[in-house]
């Protein structure tokens, strides 16, 4: 954050990092989890000949964990090829980022809503094949990861607007 950012954005901002670190962390012991219940799974059911009941269902609930701690929209650390920045001045670069900001702050945030609204477990039977875990403890978690980004594009949309004659201290450089 630039210096210059209202002390609010770096407050908001400091919060969305701890929070995504705690994400993330949580998303890398779902991983190793996930690792370990693969390599169980392969070995009973390649190794003994006698595959393990309601593995898939640990495998799902397990993957629902890694996916909802993703963090490298945080970080910058998502692929991304700008063609745009080619035949385009800075100008129009910084309206479409901020488009895209809203876009994407209206979606994730929709998203959200979604998944806290609509996670359903055994009344309407959204439960997994074998053990009947329920689904909403997983939409819940992914509807958490998901309001985090849309605050993280909210904060950067912001930031934007307060340095609107200046450097975005968003964008990334190169």
């Amino acid at each position: 954050m630039a210096r210059n950012t209202p002390r609010l954005l770096v407050a908001a901002d400091r919060l969305i990092g701890r929070l995504a670190t705690v994400l993330a962390v949580i998303g890398g012991l779902g991983i190793a989890g996930l690792v370990v219940i693969t390599l169980v799974a392969v070995l009973w059911r390649y190794g003994f000949n006698d595959p393990i009941f309601g593995i898939s269902d640990l495998s799902v609930a397990t993957l629902t964990i890694v996916a909802g701690a993703a963090d490298g929209a945080r970080h910058g650390a998502h692929v991304s090829v700008n063609l745009l920045a080619h035949v385009a001045d800075r100008r129009l670069l910084r309206w479409s980022d901020a488009v895209m900001r809203l876009a994407t702050a209206a979606i994730t945030g929709l998203a959200t809503w979604g998944l806290f609204t609509k996670a359903c477990g055994m009344e309407k039977a959204c439960i997994t094949s074998n053990f009947s875990i329920e689904h909403w403890p997983f939409y819940w978690f992914l509807g958490l990861s998901l309001g985090l980004y849309t605050f993280h594009v909210l904060v950067q949309l912001f930031t934007w607007l307060w340095h609107f004659r200046g450097a975005d201290p968003n964008e990334l450089s190169g």
